[in-house]
């Protein structure tokens, strides 16, 4: 939503805005009230979604958060808190766009690094399923477009 302004302010400098350029606000004011509700239940709820993923990728590869003998689960655990609420942001303010640009490609660059992608692609395949329970529907569908581009460039 705000790259969005930010480029109809550029746009249509000195013009008025057309129907096209303001749909993108009429459907962001149609769904901001579950925007808003989703966002809060995240971050309401950001331990016991932390704690099920937890659950739900150790039940999939007990040894996932491990390389050789170290247990990186802890570091893991921060860095899918952070992305979490970095994705909620995305989803509250619609701006995929900032999600992409000021995180994504950089823990991207950290995964490949590290050679975690196995990890990663594993997290972020499971957490729309850990959301589910969190969320209602509409709420869910809000927060798939960050999830879906978590899953994309962090696998």
């Amino acid at each position: 939503m705000l790259s969005q302004l930010k480029r109809l302010n550029i746009e249509t400098d000195g013009r008025y805005a057309t129907e096209a350029d303001l749909a993108f606000l009429k459907s962001y004011f149609q769904s901001v009230r579950d925007r808003i509700s989703a966002y809060e239940k995240i971050r309401d709820a950001e331990d016991a979604i932390t704690d099920q993923a937890d659950e739900v990728l150790m039940a999939a590869d007990p040894k996932v958060f491990h390389k050789g003998s170290q247990d990186y689960s802890d570091t893991c655990r921060r860095d899918r808190r952070n992305t979490l609420r970095h994705a909620a942001a995305a989803m509250l303010f619609n701006d995929l766009d900032r999600l992409r640009d000021g995180l994504l490609l950089w823990q991207r660059t950290i995964v490949h690094a590290v050679k975690d992608e196995q990890a990663s692609a594993l997290t972020w395949q499971e957490m729309p399923g850990v959301l589910k329970d969190h969320l209602s529907d509409e709420e869910a569908a809000l927060m798939m477009p960050a999830l879906r581009l978590n899953q994309a460039l962090l696998n």
